[in-house]
């Protein structure tokens, strides 16, 4: 325990005060203080609201106004206020009517056809609408998933998150953990679940557009999908108004190798980012634009 910042200690039991008192909050009442708390975070954080501002102008600075950006800025802090105060509620999931609350189509259908293949699936999502929830729906609605995710650096914080994951029935796969975990999960033909919209330091990467502009994107998926014939599909969860969601699910991608390895890769790579852009342009305000994903540039010729 020596070891650990004294500040994580201090902010991990906050975390379990507020979790425990805001757990018993019904539902709309919660999101709509989370809504608010957002709001007023918005308002007070000048460092952060700049940085989504500044971000938001580079991805739609041609097509809205300022006051255009500051609305959508707004709506950032709104939206992961309220998808943090809902992981805390995750123990009540279970017992909630999915159907009334989430706008599926036939999200279902496709996605147990795609297993039925026998070869796994591979889901592409973002840090948009609910991703958290996200990570669970399979499992409550009766199919096998695994989810990667990154390890946290206080354990105890590490500990309860994974608890509430768990709540709603997601299954983990750490970054750390050996490669062969994720392997057979697609051998033993269940969807695993990836976070790769990000930019982030030390993985394996191609340059490819979003919103106009170069940015280095993980190969991953694709490399995955050519290795083990999962194919991969992008799906979302986003939110809609009285407090419901909605599934998206993209186009399947299978990729394949027509010349090189290399052109697959960035085909593909592009392919599913451009899904990615696609719904971040038709929800900008419930992506994580606090996240600078242009931070990594080709080098300059």
């Amino acid at each position: 325990m020596a070891k650990h910042k004294p500040y994580r200690i201090v902010v991990y039991s906050l975390a379990r005060a507020i979790g425990a008192f805001f757990y018993i909050f019904p539902r709309p009442l919660l999101l709509a203080f989370a809504q608010a708390l957002g709001t007023f975070v918005y308002l007070i954080l000048p460092k952060h609201r700049n940085e989504v501002i500044r971000n938001l102008t580079t991805a739609f600075g041609k097509e809205k106004s300022s006051a255009g950006i500051s609305q959508l800025a707004q709506g950032v802090f709104q939206n992961l206020a309220q998808t943090g105060f809902e992981v805390l509620q995750f123990p009540k999931w279970k017992k909630y009517p999915l159907e009334e609350i989430i706008e599926f189509g036939n999200a279902a259908d496709r996605y147990g056809t795609l297993l039925a293949e026998g070869k796994g699936l591979i889901t592409i999502t973002s840090h948009i609408g609910n991703w958290e929830l996200l990570g669970g729906i399979p499992s409550m609605k009766g199919f096998k998933s695994k989810a990667i995710a990154r390890r946290l650096r206080y354990p105890r914080f590490q500990s309860w998150v994974e608890s509430l994951r768990h709540s709603i029935g997601v299954e983990l796969i750490y970054r750390d953990d050996s490669p062969k975990k994720i392997f057979q999960c697609l051998k033993s033909g269940e969807a695993l679940g990836l976070l790769p919209d990000q930019d982030i330091a030390g993985l394996k990467g191609v340059f490819v557009d979003f919103f106009g502009k170069p940015a280095h994107t993980s190969i991953a998926p694709v490399k995955l999908s050519l290795t083990t014939g999962a194919p991969i599909a992008c799906v979302f969860l986003v939110r809609l108004p009285k407090n419901k969601y909605k599934i998206i699910f993209k186009d399947v991608i299978r990729p394949i190798i027509e010349n090189s390895e290399a052109e697959a890769l960035q085909k593909y790579t592009a392919l599913w980012m451009r899904d990615i852009e696609d719904v971040i342009r038709q929800y900008p305000d419930q992506w994580g634009w606090m996240h600078n994903r242009w931070k990594t540039q080709p080098p300059s010729s």
